[in-house]
């Protein structure tokens, strides 16, 4: 058998044609005898040589014809045959191995029971053991051959996790199947792929998944950048009604796990997907506290233009148990214009407003939302700032809001040194709809702000350029009320001794000395606050600045102030 053994180097059927031409037209029963020969040796002659016998079935398997082999595994042995049956499947090119597959289902019709039908284990070799792309042909044959149960078996055994292929190959075997014509089995691909992972529909779970997932998405985007084929499965998939819950778990599974392409996905779901769609994966995610893939599709829903979706949207995630605590950040979302970093105008807020009642949301959701308009300070002007804060119904609900603003705007103009014309107009317009309490709030938050405000250089300057605006009011209906909180604002920031520093004292008299506040009430103001500084060394330091700065007068008031 030597030269037998030298053709172990190859596998295809001419290199098995040295030593073994006997296997072509032996009849299968001698050929069956031979075998149990060479197997089991004789005795007191040759050796058992259970290798040769190997080789011979191989060489067998690889030089007989499909319809010899079909014929003959019914009359070997159940090892022999399988052996036979997967060296084909295996060794013979992928179409032969597709046409052993169909012949061999065939001829096994009449078997009752699944475990002896040896087509199994041929489908189970090519699955698992030949390349992507013999895999992608073998399918395509099985379907033009009608064989549809071969088809679903191979795809399920690929697909499997104890398949041995990896998501690489998984995402490999969908772009060819795809190429060949099999776009159904591509996409039925996909979803056992993805549900295999997921199989015990945990979020808990995903800590030892996650790369698997990476693994799969980024294999599909690589292979195919420029296609968006995770977004368009979900679309597929959610269009097919006994399949939508599943779909929505495999798309919160994959969100959760953050893949490479987690914003990509999250950005569909929020801008292309459903009320239903959006709520139930944003659901599953909360329920799992993973927050910010929750806020990161939120962001995305919020900033849709069309109007009734987004009422649709509002109404299902605040009859969600599980999300209704985050509507109000929903709505401040919804006001921002989600992720476009924007302030929707009023007028499209009372749009909203509107489709809010048309789409019967609760009276809660246009109660939020009305707030969320008004505190939204970012983009605005103080006209808008003034006719939000007026929309909101409730008194309670008005001053909390007038407090927030209050807060913003102050944070605004004293951390980031800007913003003084809004505060004047934002006052002004509260002064015009008397809203006297909110003018009380704002002007009280600027001038003494808490302590985690930080305040910027020059926000002094800034704080004295808002009373003389308010000084410079002329309407007759307005002006007292305003040169009122021009004063009332600047006797609180100098006051606050902690905060002004001798800087601002400067900046504060330098302005005010070009505004219409007379030089009686200014000598009168420095008399009444910085002049009663507790604190000795920083009140001197600041009549130091003064006249540092050429304000004798000034510096005198506070001294004066003193005796």
């Amino acid at each position: 058998m030597k030269d037998g053994q030298e053709a172990r180097g190859g596998g295809d059927a001419e290199t098995w044609s040295v030593g073994y031409d006997w296997v072509t037209s032996c009849p299968v029963e001698t050929f069956q005898g031979r075998v149990k020969a060479i197997r089991e040796g004789e005795e007191g002659g040759t050796q058992p040589q259970p290798a040769t016998a190997m080789r011979a079935l191989y060489a067998f398997a690889l030089r007989r014809s499909i319809e010899e082999l079909i014929a003959s595994a019914r009359e070997f042995d159940t090892r022999d045959a399988i052996t036979l049956l997967a060296t084909a499947a295996l060794s013979r090119n992928i179409l032969q191995a597709a046409e052993l597959a169909i012949k061999q289902w065939d001829a096994e019709q009449d078997i009752d029971d699944d475990s002896l039908r040896l087509t199994y284990g041929v489908i189970h070799d090519i699955a698992c053991q030949r390349t992507v792309l013999d895999v992608a042909v073998f399918i395509r044959q099985c379907r033009r051959a009608g064989k549809q149960e071969l088809v679903d078996r191979t795809v399920s055994v690929f697909t499997a996790p104890g398949s041995g292929r990896t998501n690489l190959d998984k995402a490999l075997l969908y772009i060819a199947l795809r190429d060949e014509g099999c776009a159904e089995e591509a996409a039925e691909l996909l979803r056992q792929a993805l549900f295999s992972i997921t199989d015990d529909s945990s979020l808990e779970a995903s800590e030892t998944v996650p790369r698997e997932f990476q693994d799969l998405a980024g294999a599909l985007h690589e292979l195919s950048p420029s296609e968006r084929i995770l977004e368009e499965w979900i679309d597929d998939q959610l269009r097919l009604l006994d399949r939508v819950h599943d779909t929505r778990r495999i798309v919160a599974q994959l969100i959760a796990t953050g893949t490479d392409r987690d914003d990509s996905l999250m950005l569909h779901v929020g801008r292309r997907r459903s009320q239903y769609d959006i709520v139930e994966i944003c659901g599953q995610l909360a329920k799992e506290s993973l927050t910010d893939k929750c806020e990161g599709i939120r962001r995305h829903a919020a900033s849709r233009e069309n109007l009734e979706e987004l009422a649709e949207i509002v109404r299902f995630w605040h009859e969600s148990e599980l999300l209704t605590r985050t509507t109000r950040d929903l709505l401040a979302d919804i006001v921002a214009d989600g992720d476009e970093g924007k302030a929707r105008s009023p007028h499209e807020l009372d749009r909203l407003d509107t489709v809010l009642g048309n789409v019967n949301a609760s009276p809660e959701c246009r109660r939020l939302l009305r707030i969320a308009a008004a505190v939204h300070t970012e983009g605005r002007t103080g006209a808008d700032l003034v006719t939000l804060l007026g929309r909101i119904e409730g008194t309670r609900d008005r001053n909390r809001a007038a407090q927030t603003i209050a807060q913003r705007l102050a944070v605004h103009i004293l951390e980031q040194g800007a913003g003084a014309g809004l505060f004047v107009e934002y006052v002004r317009g509260l002064r015009a709809a008397r809203s006297g309490d909110a003018v009380y709030r704002a002007c009280k938050e600027l001038a003494d702000p808490p302590d985690a405000v930080r305040q910027s250089a020059g926000s002094g300057a800034l704080i004295a350029e808002i009373a003389a605006q308010l000084y410079d009011e002329t309407d007759p209906e307005l002006r007292d009320a305003l040169h009122k909180d021009g004063w009332d604002l600047l006797e609180r920031c100098l006051e606050n001794e902690q905060r002004v520093t001798p800087e601002d004292v400067v900046a504060i008299v330098r302005r005010l000395c070009d505004s219409r506040l007379s030089e009686e009430d200014r000598h009168f103001l420095l008399r009444a606050t910085v002049g009663r500084w507790s604190d000795t060394h920083r009140r001197e330091e600041a009549v130091h600045v003064l006249r540092s700065g050429g304000f004798d007068d000034e510096a005198k008031q506070v001294i004066r102030s003193l005796r």
